[in-house]
């Protein structure tokens, strides 16, 4: 067992030493309430999981290798048959996408992982010999590991504060053709149109949000965009789910619907978010009906009685489901749907800043 803290020992020197040495098993890093595990075969990685975070759902979605009711069918499937077959080979075994494309979205979640992991200085860390054989991880061999923290640095050149915050809205303002140009900036630019935030920017393009957000600074730092002089609004919408997967999904359609998200996991910090912000709709990810109990609980917070609300409930619940949400008085839509669904949906209750 390798243990200590990331404060002593930084997570380039733990995978080095891993890689090198050729070691079998599984790196668990903890910071907070968030917990990531890396699988290690012979030195290279199979698998990388970070909760709260970036999760393979998205990926796929993102990658548009399974389409948003695919995942939410697979995903439903999972946790009624309480499936112990991980997502990615469900989605192979359904006949969604081919071994190929299973690899290359985990070979993407493994470096938007550790993108994310490398930017941890502080939190504690543990090795051991032990792996979980229900988590994903492809057939053939892993991924170089020492390849892959190469890859993920180049492309973190720069400290955060070189990143553009999420709900920065830029415009086009230089000619691109004057300075030098890289292929991801060149991408990133045709995302750029003066009314998408940058979180909606990133989800319109196959490349690590993180990522996303430098190369909008670095066009900036070029004088190609700048920061739009106009107040757009953004529609900022909560979103509360105690599910990681179905989280980080909802979050991706919300962006690419140009809204702002905000996911809180436990309904309590739910609350008191909205205490202290005024979002303009809140969508209720339904699980086990505890969800009924939380509108209930926000309609008798102060000037929340007609905020607009959208409770996504199970297929072949809707008749019982109907009796609450007019009770509460919010909207219902019924898993699994389509994303043209959930954008009108979310048009209607926040405007066509989301349409």
């Amino acid at each position: 067992m390798i243990e200590g803290s990331l404060r002593n020992l930084p997570l380039t020197d733990v995978f080095q030493v891993v890689a090198t040495s050729q070691k079998s098993g599984t790196l668990s890093l903890i910071r907070g309430r968030r917990h990531a595990r890396v699988l290690f075969d012979a030195g290279r990685i199979t698998y990388a999981h970070l909760t709260p975070g970036v999760h393979l759902a998205e990926i796929l979605v993102r990658m548009e290798l399974v389409t948003v009711s695919e995942m939410l069918t697979l995903l439903s499937q999972q946790k009624k048959e309480r499936s112990s077959l991980p997502l990615g080979r469900a989605a192979v075994a359904a006949g969604y996408l081919d071994e190929e494309g299973l690899r290359n979205a985990l070979e993407r979640q493994v470096l938007e992982v550790l993108s994310e992991l490398l930017s941890w200085r502080t939190g504690s860390f543990s090795f051991g010999e032990q792996i979980d054989e229900t988590l994903e991880g492809p057939e053939v061999k892993g991924f170089d590991a020492m390849m892959l923290l190469m890859q993920v640095a180049q492309e973190q050149s720069g400290s955060e504060t070189d990143s553009a915050q999420p709900s920065a809205i830029y415009q086009q303002v230089g000619d691109p053709t004057k300075v030098e140009m890289s292929a991801p900036e060149w991408e990133v630019l045709t995302a750029v149109d003066g009314r998408r935030n940058a979180i909606s920017v990133a989800a319109e393009l196959d490349l690590p949000e993180r990522r996303t957000y430098r190369l909008l600074r670095d066009l900036e730092q070029k004088r190609v965009v700048a920061l739009s002089p106009f107040n757009i609004e953004v529609p900022l919408v909560l979103l509360v789910t105690p599910s990681n997967a179905h989280g980080r999904l909802l979050r991706l359609l919300l962006a690419r619907s140009r809204a702002l998200p905000h996911i809180e996991w436990e309904q309590s910090a739910a609350l008191e978010f909205l205490e202290a912000h005024h979002p303009r709709a809140v969508i209720v990810d339904d699980h086990g009906n505890n969800g009924w109990d939380f509108i209930r609980d926000l309609r008798r917070l102060p000037a929340k009685a007609h905020l607009p609300v959208v409770a996504l409930v199970p297929a072949g619940s809707e008749r019982r489901a109907a009796g609450r949400a007019r009770r509460v008085k919010a909207l219902m839509l019924p898993k699994p749907f389509q994303e043209l669904e959930f954008q009108q949906l979310l048009g209607r209750m926040v405007g066509s800043a989301a349409s």
